[in-house]
């Protein structure tokens, strides 16, 4: 549908600053930032969504910093233990502090 305009090219600058004074006008009682505010969001309302704002970028992850490598040392065993009796001996003083 076309629309019709008695305005043309060449008055359009004109006219808006002359709006754009008259409703600054009637923003006087806000403060300058509520008026930034005010103008921010007549942009935004006006411009979507043919004109959206970049969005900001997501933060990237970090990659994790290795811990360091823990050196751990066992003692030396005895040959003259028997395993097999002290991992049963091991087993029962857990099974009584459980108990306990």
């Amino acid at each position: 549908m076309n629309v019709e305009s008695w305005i043309t090219v060449e008055e359009t600058p004109a006219l808006a600053a002359a709006a754009m004074a008259l409703i600054d006008a009637r923003l006087a009682r806000l403060t300058e930032g509520e008026r930034d505010t005010f103008w921010a969001s007549i942009r935004k309302a006006y411009n979507t969504p043919y004109n959206d704002p970049v969005k900001p970028s997501r933060p990237q992850p970090v990659e994790p910093v290795p811990a360091p490598a823990i050196e751990i040392r066992m003692p030396a065993i005895d040959p003259g233990i028997d395993l097999p009796a002290a991992a049963l001996a091991s087993a029962a003083l857990a099974a009584e502090m459980r108990a306990a």
